[in-house]
């Protein structure tokens, strides 16, 4: 007799329904999906908050920001290049840096005499902490021999992976 319950229970476990993928319920297979695509996405937005990403988008905020352009009587919309002085501030910037549409061009400081009278902006400050960052940049253009310069202070908060500019002065 014992051997009878122990060939039911061997041809049961055996069944071809019970190893057929396609009779597993649909919550087996969801579980494992959602964790594969948290975790993907967890990644994703790992990278976006990364120095490059955050870099571009406060600097893109702060540079096409009206408040410093009015303070030289400029448009942006009206300027066809930007140069971007790097002097002091590490910027982790991509090759083909634009802001609404406008080449951004990162120069030295030895070749400032070459562009003429299109706007030069240096960062003086890009400090990011957490869900905080400061960026304090300065704005010149030169009218003939004239240098006509503004700056302005930018700070940012980190809501939902994006940034929030919070305060201008």
């Amino acid at each position: 007799m014992p051997k009878l319950i122990l060939c039911r229970y061997i041809k049961k476990s055996a069944n071809p329904k019970f190893l057929n993928p396609m009779n597993l319920k649909p919550k087996k297979i969801l579980l494992p999906f959602i964790l594969v695509l948290s975790v993907w996405v967890q990644k994703l937005s790992a990278q976006e908050s990364g120095g490059n990403y955050t870099t571009k988008v406060l600097l893109s905020k702060a540079i096409s920001d009206e408040i410093i352009w009015n303070k030289l009587e400029l448009n942006l919309n009206e300027v066809s290049q930007i140069y971007l002085l790097d002097h002091g501030v590490v910027l982790d910037l991509p090759e083909n840096f634009t802001i609404n549409n406008i080449p951004i061009e990162v120069i030295q400081k030895n070749q400032v005499e070459n562009i003429g009278d299109f706007p030069l902006v240096q960062i003086h400050t890009l400090n990011v902490e957490n869900d905080k960052a400061l960026v304090r940049i300065y704005l010149s253009q030169k009218n003939g021999r004239i240098e006509n310069n503004a700056n302005a202070e930018f700070q940012f908060t980190k809501q939902n992976l994006a940034w929030l500019l919070t305060n201008k002065l």
